[in-house]
């Protein structure tokens, strides 16, 4: 069995000597790097050879209180062993008495050493170290991991499988710490208490409030484990080895717990024996059934196979046999005899009969007995009522018949040759009701009248046998069914004693009684939801019941049947009107027949063909563990996906009988947080500084995701109806706002995003792929102009941040909300509102392009510097950032302003298609064309275009032209438009030449 355990944990361990003391302590029995040499397995099975331990050579103690439980221990001759040397009840009780082991007491470990654990030298702490953890990592590849503290309040951490964490300090409050398989042995924990030796005891690891371990703790510092006030339980699945543990549950609920699971230990199967029926009265004639039922503790079936003892303390003798035919029948003595059934199964059926009138007691047990040895008292009388029901399994509520027979029983070997014959006509029978299990009852068996019970009923009698009789028992429970005539007495009897082999009636001193044994079941069991819930939602309508992995409530009613029920397979019960029907009360008796009652997942309800997810919580219950005389309390039950889900209850052994199974589906759960597993915001320009001009469009990229309360994915949400889905807002804050209000949401523009991206839910994700997003320019108040006109403002620091769209019905449909959100989003005379941020940010900046002026000789090309520009908050400044915004010179315009009759040839710009470097171009060049070396001055006004259109005053094609919009600017007071500077050939000064009368004008027109 070990040679197959720590599948994903045990190569690590080949790799943990790397950290290793070499000076290692020769009075350590081991040390990691022992394990990572050879029988690697057995190593690591000696720190955890069972649940829960301390270490050889300790004088450690176990103490709990209250109600808690663990699971897994050693059994040793039927007595619950843990590895600890003082085990205390400290809840007020007596020391040494307690239920902590599966409602067994705790045992010390006294003789048995191999329940101690070796003690290990752990590693030396490295010099670099992991830090804190206090969240969720992205833990890649790693699997080893040393962190200075775990520190953890209402969080869940998934470590890879097969990962070995080494701390100092940890505690968690309703948190959870588990391996991706869920499995204990892929989750390895050292605690280290690294103060010095006689200190050793110095500080605790604390699990509180509901929190949630799947894993080995191996810890030198002492492990306390408390609920708290939190409903959920405090659970270790896996194993505990410390100095000393300390574990606090309440007073009536279960609500701390260690459930050992490793394949390094497998406690012994635990069977319990219950014997029916344990009260039985019948006649000398008649041969009396005892039954011996083997169960196993906490499994809905048994697989038992050995010996069942039992022994016979009688004062007449007599005999007892395995059929019901007497062959073969074996005989015991006055006194007490001891009988084997060899190799038994988990039923075996014996018949019983003494020699005279007496009490027969009977005693069972078998190895390794969990619980009391069962004790029947059978009496026996020489003559009466002979009750023989048509099945002594009944299903309560439901008619069964009974038979009953006039019998004497002296020296009669056969019980037909008893009857008395002469017992007949109509009869006034008295019915009465003797519980056994539990010992009192607020039903009766009765005859069936209608809808009513009676307890007495005239009946006619053939030849001493009586008509069938119609009866009916509605509780649960082992009774026995007394009939008597209360006319036929000692003292007067209508019965004519004619053979000489009939009883007189001062042979029956107490007439004619007799009594029947009766085990009666419920029906099934309702599955009500607690007041002010409702079951009844789907994926597809109805209210909302709660969040994937939180705790809801579940009553567990057990049913009478009524008539029109069926009594085969399982029964949906998915109507509330089941929740209304009578229950049978004795079945949460504290001395009611033992029962677990055990809530699962039938299969999924809505959303169609969607994954049926996992129950977890406290799915188990005994029939008297938490209820309110009407319904089995579950108020721990846990499922991880959302939609509505068919759930089980069953309960399969009960006095030998199967409770039919129950179903019902259950909902709408619906998703607990949203996460933002992966984000990014990516600037337009990324070339230096990464920034984004206003109205020029930067991608965004998100993945959202629909968890359970343990940080899982539910699947299931996808497939909601579109109603029931929750629709996100993106918005936009400045992060550079000093003022309170930073809510620039109404200039980002999102119409590049797919439609209907906020509520396009795929399984748990919704995502933003290469989402194309602006931040506008801000328009002019009362703009007049035909084209748009903005103005001049930031530049901002821009981020992205995800809401869930506010909806009024939230307290019946149920809503999700995004977990982590720490971006503040402030409105105008609103509440502020908290979003989940994106990653990254924008730097948007009000830019422009800038083409300058040229002058110069009339025969020569002219450069025409170009520039990008932002608004830096006072003034505009060239871009340096920029090396990325490009212009091409065969999309330009221009407009003639001297002479006012041009040539046929004129000024035209050079081709050019280029960038800017650092945020300057200059290589732009205007060319004068002259043809023949004519003298001639030209004035010339060139248009880079940028714009989506061309200045209204300009003859310019539509079709030349390369949008960069987010660079345009006012240039001439007559809206947003391309770049453009004044271009003059001819231009002199000084003693150049001549100045003619027209240059001022020309130069400045």
């Amino acid at each position: 069995m070990r040679g197959h355990i720590f599948i994903g944990v045990l190569w690590l361990l080949f790799l943990i000597p790397l950290f290793v003391n070499a000076a290692s302590d020769a009075n350590q029995n081991l040390s990691v790097m022992n394990l990572s040499q050879s029988n690697t397995t057995n190593d690591m099975c000696a720190l955890f050879p069972g649940p829960v331990q301390t270490w050889q050579g300790s004088d450690g103690k176990f103490e709990g209180s209250h109600k808690l439980n663990i699971t897994g221990t050693a059994i040793i001759n039927s007595n619950h062993y843990i590895g600890f040397n003082t085990v205390k009840n400290t809840s007020g009780s007596n020391s040494h008495v307690n239920d902590f082991c599966e409602g067994k007491s705790c045992q010390p470990i006294g003789e048995n050493k191999n329940l101690y654990a070796e003690k290990i030298k752990l590693d030396l702490w490295p010099q670099v170290d992991d830090g804190n953890l206090s969240k969720q990592r992205d833990f890649g590849d790693k699997k080893i991991f040393w962190f200075n503290t775990i520190n953890l309040s209402n969080k869940n951490i998934v470590f890879p499988s097969g990962s070995v964490v080494h701390v100092k300090k940890m505690t968690l409050n309703n948190s959870s710490l588990s391996s991706e398989s869920k499995k204990a042995d892929d989750l390895l924990i050292f605690v280290h208490d690294l103060k010095p030796s006689q200190d050793i005891l110095h500080e605790w690891v604390d699990l509180n409030a509901g929190t949630q371990v799947t894993a080995l703790i191996y810890s030198e510092r002492n492990l306390f484990m408390s609920n708290g006030n939190n409903i959920k339980v405090t659970r270790v699945t896996g194993a505990v080895t410390a100095p000393n543990l300390v574990m606090t549950g309440k007073k009536n609920k279960l609500r701390t717990e260690i459930i050992g699971q490793s394949a390094c230990f497998e406690a012994q199967p635990e069977y319990q024996l219950a014997m029916t029926p344990t009260v039985a009265t019948s006649t000398l004639c008649e041969h009396q059934k005892i039954e011996f039922l083997v169960s196993k503790v906490g499994a809905s079936k048994s697989d038992f196979e050995g010996d069942i003892s039992f022994s016979l303390s009688s004062s007449t003798g007599g005999k007892w046999a395995r059929n019901v035919g007497f062959n073969n029948a074996t005989s015991f003595g006055v006194g007490t005899s001891t009988f084997v059934l060899k190799n038994s199964d988990s039923r075996r059926v014996i018949w019983l009969q003494p020699n005279g009138a007496e009490t027969v007691t009977v005693t069972a047990s078998i190895a390794n007995m969990a619980g009391d040895k069962p004790v029947g008292k059978y009496t026996f009388i020489p003559g009466g009522f002979s009750v023989t029901p048509n099945n002594n399994n009944i299903i309560a509520g439901q008619p069964f018949s009974v038979t009953v027979k006039a019998v004497a029983c002296a020296n009669q070997p056969n019980l037909n040759d008893a009857v008395i014959t002469q017992y007949s006509g109509v009869k006034q029978l008295e019915f009465d009701t003797r519980y056994l299990a539990p010992s009192q009852g607020q039903y009766h068996v009765g005859a069936v009248k209608g809808a009513d019970e009676l307890s007495s009923l005239k009946v006619n009698f053939t030849n001493g046998i009586s008509d069938a009789i119609r009866m009916r028992y509605r509780d649960a429970g082992s009774v026995n069914l007394v009939v008597k005539d209360k006319t036929c007495t000692s003292d007067y009897c209508e019965l004519i004693t004619t053979k000489t082999n009939q009883l007189k009636t001062t042979d029956l001193p107490q007439g004619l009684v007799g009594e029947a044994s009766v085990h009666s079941r419920p029906w099934t069991f309702a599955m009500c939801p607690q007041a002010g819930d409702s079951f009844t939602g789907t994926a597809n309508s109805g209210d909302g019941l709660v969040a994937a992995g939180d705790a809801f409530v579940m009553r567990a009613k057990p049913l009478q049947w009524q008539p029109g029920d069926k009594v085969n397979n399982a029964i949906d019960v998915s109507d509330d009107k089941y929740c209304q029907r009578p229950i049978t009360p004795n079945f949460f008796a504290q001395t009611a027949p033992d029962a677990i009652v055990t809530a699962s997942i039938a299969g999924i309800d809505t959303p169609q063909n969607g994954r049926s997810g996992e129950l977890s919580g406290t799915t188990r219950q005994q029939h008297n563990d938490s209820h309110d005389n009407t319904a089995i309390i579950f108020d721990d039950l846990r499922w991880n996906e959302v939609g509505s889900v068919k759930l089980a209850m069953t309960a399969d052994s009960y006095l030998g009988m199967t409770i039919n199974p129950s179903q019902r589906a259950i909902g709408r759960f619906y998703p607990k947080q949203f996460v933002i597993k992966n984000s990014s915001i990516i600037n337009a320009h990324t070339e230096s500084t990464p920034f984004t001009y206003m109205d020029q469009t930067f991608t965004a990229n998100a993945t959202i995701e629909a968890q359970n309360a343990a940080g899982e994915a539910t699947l299931n949400y996808g497939k909601f109806a579109p109603q029931l889905k929750e629709s996100l807002l993106l918005t936009a804050v400045d992060l550079n706002q000093n003022r309170s209000l930073n809510d620039v949401s109404m200039r980002l523009d999102q119409s590049n995003l797919v439609g209907g991206w906020q509520y396009s839910w795929q399984q748990a994700q919704l995502t933003i792929k290469d989402g194309e997003l602006a931040f506008t320019r801000l328009p002019k108040p009362n703009n007049q102009l035909a084209t748009t006109t903005t103005t001049v403002d930031g530049p901002f620091k821009i981020g992205l941040g995800l809401s869930v769209i506010p909806r009024t019905d939230c307290l019946t449909l149920g809503c999700t909300d995004f977990a982590n959100k720490t971006q503040p989003l402030q409105r105008y005379n609103q509440p502020q509102l908290l979003t989940a941020p994106l990653n990254g940010e924008v730097d948007s900046r009000y830019g422009r392009m800038v083409l300058d002026d040229a002058s110069g000789v009339f025969d020569q090309p002219l450069t025409m510097p170009l520039k990008v520009e932002y608004w830096n908050g006072d003034q505009f400044i060239i871009n340096a950032d920029d090396s990325r915004s490009h212009f091409d010179s065969r999309y330009s315009c221009k407009q003639t302003i001297y002479p006012l009759i041009p040539p046929t040839s004129f000024a035209e710009l050079k081709p050019l298609n280029d960038n800017v470097l650092k945020g300057k171009n200059n290589v732009l060049q205007a060319l004068p064309n002259l043809t023949n070396n004519e003298y001639l001055k030209q004035q010339v006004r060139f248009w880079i275009r940028i714009a989506d259109k061309a200045a209204a005053d300009i003859g310019c094609s539509e079709n030349n032209k390369q949008y960069q919009p987010w660079l345009t600017f006012n240039w001439r007071g007559v809206g947003d438009e391309d770049p453009s500077g004044l271009v003059t050939f001819g231009s002199y000064r000084g003693n150049d030449r001549i100045i003619y009368r027209s240059e001022t004008a020309v130069i400045n027109p």
